[in-house]
């Protein structure tokens, strides 16, 4: 290997996504398309699929790249949890964790607690459900 690419998140709702990632969090859009074609229905096994593509960069170029499928639609819900199988969830580090979960409690984020130290005492830490119905770590070191 020579290094992770990007992370990748299905939205059903972009515009709640793009205001919780970019005016909440803090990454820039990098690049937003509109992909389909012969090539996109093999490697996603979906035919005729159609999908808006935003990635979205932080300070240091570190990448997430969200699908908003245009076609077609799925519109099962699943439940998930923070021990469900596969991924769950991205980390991110910040320099005052009190003040990001203010102001994401403010604008109706759910969390599963409010920031705690953790057992080692290294870092304060919390986690908050995202729009994509996946899981948000946020760490401060102390």
């Amino acid at each position: 290997m020579v290094l992770i690419r990007h992370t990748g998140l299905v939205t059903r709702n972009l515009k709640e996504s793009i205001f919780f990632w970019c005016d909440l969090i803090g990454f820039k859009v990098y690049r937003d398309n509109i992909e389909y074609g012969q090539t996109l229905d093999k490697v996603l096994k979906i035919k005729n699929v159609k999908v808006r593509t935003l990635k979205l960069s932080d300070k240091k170029k570190k990448i997430l790249k969200f699908f908003y499928f245009i076609y077609p639609t799925k519109k099962k819900k699943k439940s998930f949890f923070t021990d469900s199988e596969g991924y769950t969830h991205i980390s991110i580090t910040v320099k005052n964790i009190n003040n990001l979960y203010t102001k994401l409690k403010k604008n109706k984020v759910k969390f599963n607690s409010p920031p705690e130290v953790s057992a080692d005492g290294k870092v304060i830490m919390t986690y908050c459900l995202t729009p994509e119905r996946s899981f948000l770590e946020i760490v401060e070191e102390l």
